[in-house]
């Protein structure tokens, strides 16, 4: 059996065991820091069950619920779960299994918790839940309890190495990104396919110069991020933002010996949860985040 995810030999050969001799559990909980390739590996499991090695780009039997299927694109609403329901109750259209993967399954409100939970009491013998999520902590013990935990390890650095061999870039940059992969292979895919370096470097270079500055050079910051020319005004932006504070906070985490990045740290992951609201004013939760580094 041929897989295209790398670097995942131990659970590659414990799914292939189940696929030749049987007994997948009801329901898995796929763990380990975002990026790595965890939600890739889940479609091509489901791929290899239903239809062998044939990667079908919409498989029937296969249902993805995810903060981006969304109506409110930070969450996982419980209309989500309703979706679930329904098909847990239709037949498959190919094999024995059908297949539902709940992609960053850490953002489901608690009320989609509760009633996701209600489906795993009572399994359908014929649907596998693949519940994806780098923070398990956030999610309902009982959830937690209902599934078989697939750790994913990060990637060495040696094969995220080898991955950027022929990319278009200087050995320098090569080597910043392989210490801001930090494990995460599926991050380094993501940004050699969409060809997202310079802005993987500029939020480098940001967020260093964060570090480094004092009040009155944040000010400064905050001031110009609260003209609407500086492009983060408005809700057609909140995506461009999200994946800035993303970036910033991979990077960070790879400076977790120095307290100033630990601290901005700190503040990011408040100001990443303020901009999954609603009511959220990105003017404010910028400036407020900026002053307090």
């Amino acid at each position: 059996m041929s897989w295209q995810t790398i670097g995942f030999d131990k659970n590659q050969k414990l799914f292939e065991n189940f696929i030749q001799n049987g007994g997948f559990a009801h329901a898995y909980l796929f763990t380990g820091q975002e990026m790595i390739g965890k939600r890739t590996f889940a479609f091509e499991l489901a791929n290899h069950v239903i239809s062998g090695n044939k990667s079908q780009g919409n498989n029937p039997d296969i249902l993805t619920v995810s903060p981006a299927s969304s109506e409110s694109w930070h969450s996982i609403a419980i209309e989500e779960i309703r979706k679930i329901k329904k098909f847990v109750s239709l037949s498959s259209y190919v094999g024995p299994y059908k297949f539902v993967i709940i992609d960053d399954a850490h953002l489901m409100t608690i009320e989609a918790q509760n009633s996701l939970l209600k489906i795993l009491e009572e399994p359908s013998p014929s649907t596998i839940f693949i519940l994806v999520t780098a923070n398990p902590e956030s999610l309902l013990t009982t959830i937690v309890s209902r599934c078989q935990e697939i750790k994913f390890s990060s990637h060495p650095k040696k094969l995220i190495a080898n991955m950027l061999i022929d990319a278009k870039l200087s050995n320098k940059n090569k080597e910043l990104l392989t210490e801001f992969a930090n494990g995460r292979l599926g991050l380094i895919k993501k940004i050699v396919e969409e060809n997202s370096f310079d802005e993987v470097k500029d939020a480098i270079e940001e967020v260093m110069h964060l570090i480094k500055s004092d009040i009155n050079e944040r000010l400064a910051i905050a001031q110009k991020l609260a003209d609407p020319s500086a492009g983060f005004a408005g809700e057609k932006n909140k995506t461009e933002l999200a994946k800035k504070i993303l970036y910033w906070t991979l990077y960070l985490r790879t400076r977790l010996n120095e307290p100033k990045a630990h601290k901005i740290l700190k503040n990011l992951l408040v100001l990443h949860e303020i901009i999954n609201k609603p009511q959220f004013n990105q003017r404010l939760a910028l400036e407020n985040f900026l002053i307090q580094v």
